[in-house]
């Protein structure tokens, strides 16, 4: 009979970067907001005027500078709140670049 042991090690990604910005013209380079390794539960992205343009639940990678509706956002910087992994929030900036 064999037996054999299984440890596993789980690393919170708390110095995994988010970015600051991103430039949605479709070259591979920072299209869109990746915040696919931070199990992210709720996203919600504000102009700087304070009002919600674009959310989203279960966020991966999805913004690409877009509102809710579709539309393209202008060039500038917006503010985000995430809610991840279990309930943590965070928030921050971040610039879109065209």
């Amino acid at each position: 009979q064999c037996s054999y042991v299984v440890s596993e090690t789980v690393i919170e990604l708390e110095s995994c970067v988010i970015p600051q910005g991103i430039s949605p013209n479709n070259d591979g380079l920072n299209d869109s907001f990746d915040l696919s390794s931070y199990d992210v539960s709720r996203l919600e992205i504000f102009n700087r005027n304070g009002t919600i343009v674009y959310s989203k639940r279960d966020y991966s990678n999805e913004w690409f500078g877009q509102t809710n509706d579709g539309d393209e956002l202008p060039v500038g910087t917006y503010f985000y709140s995430m809610i991840y992994q279990g309930g943590k929030e965070k928030t921050g900036w971040v610039y879109i670049n065209r």
